[in-house]
């Protein structure tokens, strides 16, 4: 028994089929691969034996754009021939140099809108500023409210006198006396002791080129310092406006005709401050 499976085996071994030779499997390849040749033949070949074994009958198509003319009627190629001597004849710029630049088209439409409105915004100031009227007292003067918080500060401004006159015994010189700025009895730079709070109040003058030019007195209550020096400057700007409304044009860009409404939220009943919830335990 042992030695009829050992024969078996070897018997099932050889009736194995033997790997084909590269010449054998071309062959197939070649067998299965049938090449249709059209009958006009070229250079006269007729038989499909004439061909040389691995060359392909045919030609690439055109990869250029003259391709689609091919399809097109005489007319129609005599039509676009003169178009195109048109084109070439002409002695305008291209159609690309007549465009605009390309940063144009990155534009965001945001701005583009933004600058529209800018530009109304300027119009109208311009117009507003042709509708307004000096308010001036009788002493020269105006006054303007400004408000910030909890604080309200009343502002009257008068032109500073601009030269003094000496003695006559002396030699006619003249000296400068800038403007002084006195809040609720006191020198600016007494009340706000903080350099960031004085220039709260000066903004205005130096948004208008007019700082020096006039004597300011300002009377302010409530809130504290932070509070008071925005007061001021609002009635500042105010004051201004109303002197020469031409000032408008400078202060009202930069915030100051603006009446800032935030104020402190208030505390709520059930909770410890404005938002805040008192601290509980669960268990």
């Amino acid at each position: 028994m042992h030695t009829t499976h050992r024969a078996r085996r070897f018997a099932s071994k050889s009736s194995k089929k033997r790997p084909h030779s590269e010449s054998e499997i071309l062959a197939m390849i070649c067998s299965q691969i049938a090449i249709p040749v059209p009958s006009d033949i070229p250079d006269g070949t007729n038989n499909i034996d004439d061909i040389p074994e691995g060359v392909l009958y045919g030609e690439f198509n055109d990869p250029t754009a003259e391709r689609h003319l091919e399809t097109q009627t005489k007319e129609e190629k005599e039509i676009i021939e003169e178009l195109r001597a048109l084109v070439l004849e002409r002695e305008e710029p291209r159609a690309e140099d007549r465009l605009p630049p390309l940063e144009h088209f990155y534009q965001d439409a945001k701005s583009l809108e933004k600058e529209k409105r800018q530009e109304r915004e300027k119009i109208k100031q311009m117009e507003q500023t042709m509708n307004r009227v000096k308010k001036i007292d009788r002493f020269g003067g105006s006054v303007g409210t400004g408000k910030r918080k909890t604080a309200v500060a009343q502002v009257r401004i008068v032109p500073a006198k601009g030269s003094k006159a000496g003695d006559e015994e002396e030699t006619e010189e003249e000296e400068e006396v800038f403007g002084e700025i006195v809040i609720n009895g006191k020198p600016l730079d007494e009340y706000f002791q903080d350099v960031s709070l004085r220039q709260h109040v000066l903004a205005p003058f130096a948004a208008t080129n007019t700082l020096g030019l006039f004597d300011v007195r300002v009377l302010v209550h409530g809130g504290g310092l932070s509070g008071q020096s925005q007061a001021a400057r609002l009635g500042v700007a105010r004051s201004l406006q109303n002197y020469d409304p031409a000032f408008r044009a400078q202060l009202k860009p930069l915030g100051f005709l603006t009446r800032d409404s935030r104020i402190v939220e208030r505390k709520k009943p059930g909770l410890k401050k404005a938002r805040k919830a008192f601290q509980w335990v669960k268990r």
